[in-house]
């Protein structure tokens, strides 16, 4: 690699933890009447994305985090009645999710604030850039997955 390359690399990695830790305060802030930090929001967010109620082990996989982290959030979001943390049906091993009221009705409201909020922090990028960024985002996604999953898969041949 070279030096140019090195030095912009070190600057969107320094400004990726910058951007997370600003936009985690930011909503940490707007969240805090509704008794939600953002890492809630976005599991709920995770949540709703999936067409049927999921089990930890999917959430964590959209999540982006571990299992157990995904549980210790849920637990929290029960407790404030965001949602119901239940045995499957046909596998009572398996725990699943579903919104309960409180959320549904949560979401209706946020809406319209969450899209205004949405705008003003993309106001000035066309559709365009924000496609280009998209789908750089997810192609260091991706480059991430697989540097995790051959970590993974040395960890498994030292043992």
């Amino acid at each position: 690699m070279n030096a140019a390359r090195n030095e912009i690399t070190g600057e969107l990695l320094a400004r990726f933890f910058q951007l997370s830790n600003k936009l985690q305060t930011y909503l940490d802030q707007q969240l805090k009447e509704d008794q939600l930090t953002t890492k809630q929001m976005f599991l709920m967010i995770v949540i709703g994305s999936f067409d049927s109620d999921p089990g930890f082990s999917e959430i964590s996989d959209r999540f982006g985090t571990s299992r157990q982290n995904v549980k210790q959030i849920a637990l929290k979001l029960e407790k404030n009645g965001y949602v119901e943390i239940y045995t499957d049906e046909k596998d009572s091993r398996f725990k699943r999710i579903r919104f309960t009221n409180k959320a549904t009705d949560y979401w209706k409201k946020r809406d319209e604030m969450d899209m205004l909020m949405l705008n003003k922090l993309f106001g000035s990028e066309s559709i365009e850039q924000m496609k280009q960024l998209r789908d750089t985002m997810r192609q260091i996604d991706a480059s991430i997955d697989s540097f995790s999953k051959s970590q993974e898969d040395e960890d498994e041949d030292d043992n």
